[in-house]
């Protein structure tokens, strides 16, 4: 599935720190880490931009088994208010894990099966090079998707 969304010069790259710090989530009570302002905003739906006043504060719950996504105080945003389909939460389809170059795990368990070997980590890193990725916002998580990658290949190595 292609995500077409524009993104501003400034918000290319993957090279902003993330905000410092830690919350336990509402839902899960895991512990989840501070996201970009400019993520959130890039990710939310009109209407669930249309109930916040500002965007800076929140944090991404990755626990695949919890509903929220992302958390502020009392407010929690879930996959309802995501334009994109969160890949890391149960049940995610498309189970999306590079949203820059379209990597899901549903893509990487094809080529695993079809050749025994998947591409996908030589594809993302030469597509970081030239044309560049956007995970600051694109991938829920505000962060580089190299490590969730790695994580699924391994799983679906397992499972293969």
């Amino acid at each position: 599935m292609l995500y077409s969304f524009s993104v501003t010069k400034e918000e290319q790259g993957c090279c902003t720190p993330q905000p410092k710090g830690k919350a336990a989530c509402p839902e899960c009570g895991e512990k989840a880490k501070g996201v970009l302002g400019k993520t959130v905003r890039h990710l939310l739906k009109d209407e669930a931009k249309s109930k916040l006043s500002y965007f800076d504060g929140f944090y991404y719950c990755k626990t695949t088994t919890c509903k929220v996504v992302y958390f502020r105080g009392d407010e929690i945003l879930t996959q309802k208010d995501m334009r994109v389909v969160v890949g890391l939460k149960e049940g995610a389809k498309p189970a999306t894990v590079c949203y820059c170059f379209e990597w899901s795990k549903e893509k990487i368990k094809a080529e695993l099966e079809a050749t025994g070997k998947t591409t996908a980590l030589e594809d993302i890193k030469a597509k970081m090079e030239n044309p560049g990725c956007s995970c600051e916002v694109l991938n829920p998580s505000g962060g580089c998707c190299l490590g969730d990658v790695s994580k699924a290949i391994k799983e679906l190595e397992l499972l293969g």
